[in-house]
């Protein structure tokens, strides 16, 4: 496969982390969240590292320059086997930043993978959704129930709905990512862009997103 930058847009609930992840496992690429990158620079001794240590420790927001920065950072050790970006580019702005470092590597523009899911197939997942109060572990009543009912496999402690999960909370933020989103699929439409249907099955999801991302281990397998 040509090394490339792999997008995931997607929102909250949508599977992408889980989706890009497999991904990156059956592509041996890495997939990096934007917060990741920017913990990753901020330790290195180079003027963006010193400028996002001072910006990290005073709680501020992170500027387009400097995560766009920190993305370049990362993209040129990367380079040779490419990358699955997680939560980057948020923005038109930052869209068209990944598209000039791209083109200073001479790597070839982003191919973006959009897992488009209904607002009633979101709610279903969501709503469903339970965390252990003791560890943290994340359970799902349709998907992945615990096999100790209410209570925790792990430990026994009991499995909560969380606050962001409430129906009226998923509804807003999806309506806010919808809105957040579309410049951004203005801008790659016409690009190696991709809608997939998020509603079906995460494993039917899952072959065709490596259909698309590395073809030619689909003519070879086939």
């Amino acid at each position: 496969m040509t090394s490339r930058v792999i997008l995931f847009l997607g929102a909250p609930g949508s599977g992408k982390g889980t989706q890009s992840a497999w991904l990156s496992s059956k592509l041996g690429i890495p997939s990096l969240s934007t917060g990741d990158m920017l913990r990753a620079a901020a330790r290195e001794n180079t003027p963006t590292g010193l400028r996002l240590r001072e910006i990290l420790a005073s709680g501020s927001l992170v500027s387009d320059s400097v995560v766009c920065d920190a993305v370049a950072l990362r993209l040129r050790s990367e380079r040779e086997r490419g990358m699955i970006l997680d939560g980057f580019p948020r923005t038109v702005g930052q869209a068209r930043c990944l598209d000039q470092i791209l083109a200073d590597l001479k790597m070839p523009p982003p191919l973006v993978l959009h897992l488009d899911i209904s607002s009633e197939r979101l709610l279903d997942r969501l709503t469903a959704r339970r965390q252990c109060a003791v560890c943290g572990a994340i359970y799902n009543l349709l998907s992945r129930p615990s096999r100790a009912g209410t209570r925790c496999e792990n430990d026994g402690g009991e499995l909560l709905q969380r606050d962001d999960d409430s129906e009226s909370v998923i509804m807003r933020r999806f309506v806010e990512f919808n809105a957040a989103c579309e410049p951004l699929v203005r801008h790659y439409s016409k690009a190696d862009y991709y809608r997939i249907d998020g509603d079906r099955d995460p494993g039917l999801i899952a072959t065709e997103l490596l259909r698309i991302a590395d073809p030619a281990r689909n003519q070879a397998a086939a």
